[in-house]
């Protein structure tokens, strides 16, 4: 048994349009409560009763409303108050109870003394009059006229680029910087800044020039020690002997261990105990033995002392100091340049002229060889406090802008510009703490009205008005013309239909 639960959004339609694709012929209808006040009428159950009987099906309604209950049973459906009771009658008669079963009336038929009816007689086609055929044809081709008028009038639409002709200027502009300004002043060409700064550390190196003299190995020889004994003595190693003429004496020493026979005489190898070229003397100017051993022993040199040299060396100047710390100075403020450009210090539009840097303390230096020693290279650790002035790129402009557009050529405008900063002025030519310069260029195009174009240009055929844009306006190249439908041989009549566009070139 097939069953179909009534929504309150269903009516008597939808539910013989469930009737009617249903596959069972047992049929159990549900109509709840809640399904609305669309089922008090008995017609709903009638039509229901008519299709179920049409199509052999049989029904049954659970209605929980006694009164909607009624209207059911008495259009002939069985009804129950409950889908219990339904199970309860079919376990008890093993059937469903059936349909009462109506008469459909038949359909009427056509009484004796009825005339058959007549079939349809064709319209009689009647001949219209010449003049109104004439007066027909003239309303169609004023139609005609009107609609292709329209269509030639608003259809057709055109598109005019033009480059105009322009001209490169230049000026240099001097902008003064004035810390305590608040806004840009573009009468006196000064603009406001902010100082920044902060610690940067560099090390140089430099070549010294300094000269100076190196004295390079000990003078050596060979002495002879006599002994004035009787007996052999024993000269032990690191014996001084030296020179007695001169102001300043020469001291050598001995080598090794020697023993000088009694009375006799025995050579020992010396060398001079300072470095240098005056160790270096000649044959028998060694003649004194020091301490003890000079009671015992007597010394001379038969050869000349010799071995020692002297050479010129580079050494650290005052001048080389000066260098580095000059070079070392110039990589600090590059060090600091480039830092201060970063975003730590900078916001986005800002930039600081290098004009504005200076060292604000002093400074902290560290040599690695102090004057007058031998090196061939000085280096120098430098540590500077640098600041500067940083100002924004668009005051800069502002100023130099207004000094470009206060130039521009008659009949031109002002449609680019490009600026390059320049070097600071060596004097004080400006009202600010300092100036520097700014290259401003200029691009102007001529002026071109394109309302006067598109009057002037209105209902022209296309070559025409290229030719007529040639000669009337300054244009760096050709016009492009594009008429749309491209058939279509003229600028439209509609002005409004008609658009140029103005596009400025650019000298760089």
């Amino acid at each position: 048994m097939d069953t179909i639960y009534i929504k309150p959004t269903d009516d008597r339609y939808t539910v013989r349009e469930a009737l009617r694709h249903t596959t069972d012929t047992q049929i159990l209808i549900v109509l709840p409560w809640d399904a609305g006040q669309g089922w008090n009428r008995s017609l709903n159950y009638d039509l229901l009763l008519r299709e179920a009987q049409v199509r052999n099906l049989e029904v049954v309604w659970v209605i929980e409303d006694p009164q909607y209950r009624s209207l059911a049973r008495e259009s002939g459906f069985p009804v129950f108050h409950s889908i219990e009771a339904v199970q309860a009658h079919v376990d008890t008669h093993e059937t469903l109870p059936s349909i009462r079963q109506q008469h459909l009336p038949k359909r009427p038929l056509r009484p004796l003394w009825a005339e058959a009816p007549r079939a349809p007689q064709p319209p009689i086609q009647r001949r219209q009059p010449l003049w109104l055929i004439l007066v027909e044809l003239v309303f169609f081709f004023a139609i005609v006229f009107v609609v292709g008028g329209t269509l030639l009038l608003t259809w057709p639409s055109a598109h005019i680029v033009l480059v105009p002709n322009g001209v490169i200027y230049q000026r240099v502009v001097p902008v003064s910087v004035d810390p305590t300004l608040e806004t840009v002043d573009l009468q006196r060409g000064l603009i406001p800044s902010k100082r920044i700064g902060d610690e940067f550390e560099s090390y140089a190196e430099v070549q010294t020039t300094g000269r100076g003299f190196s004295f390079t190995g000990h003078a050596t020889g060979w002495v002879l020690f006599t002994n004035l004994l009787g007996q052999d003595y024993q000269v032990p190693e690191n014996t001084i002997v030296r020179t007695t003429a001169g102001s300043y004496p020469v001291r050598y020493q001995t080598t090794v261990d020697v023993t000088v026979p009694a009375f006799g005489s025995k050579d020992a190898p010396v060398e001079a105990l300072e470095e240098g070229p005056q160790g270096n003397v000649e044959a028998y100017q060694i003649n004194l033995v020091e301490g003890v051993a000079g009671f015992a022993l007597r010394v001379t040199n038969p050869y000349p002392i010799a071995g020692a040299e002297s050479a010129t060396v580079a050494t650290v100047s005052e001048e080389d100091r000066d260098r580095a710390w000059d070079i070392a100075a110039q990589k600090v403020l590059v060090e600091a340049y480039n830092g201060l450009q970063s975003d730590a210090y900078l916001e986005p539009g800002e930039f600081l002229p290098r004009q504005t840097m200076v060292i604000q303390s002093v400074p902290k230096a560290a040599y690695t060889n102090l004057i007058g020693e031998e090196s061939d290279t000085l280096g120098i650790t430098l540590r500077l406090l640098v600041t500067g002035q940083k100002v924004k790129a668009v005051d800069v402009q502002a100023i130099a802008y207004r000094q470009l557009a206060l130039q521009i050529p008659e009949g031109y405008s002002l449609t680019d510009t490009r600026f390059e900063y320049g070097e600071s002025a060596e004097e004080d030519i400006g009202p600010g703490i300092f100036t520097f310069f700014v290259n401003a260029y200029g691009y102007a195009s001529a002026q071109i009205d394109d309302e006067e174009v598109i009057s002037m240009l209105q209902g022209k055929p296309l070559e025409e008005a290229t030719a007529l844009l040639e000669e009337t306006f300054p244009l760096a190249r050709p016009p492009e013309i594009a008429i749309t439908p491209e058939w279509f041989p003229y600028i439209p009549f509609l002005t409004v239909r008609t658009e140029v566009e103005i596009v400025p070139g650019k000298g760089w």
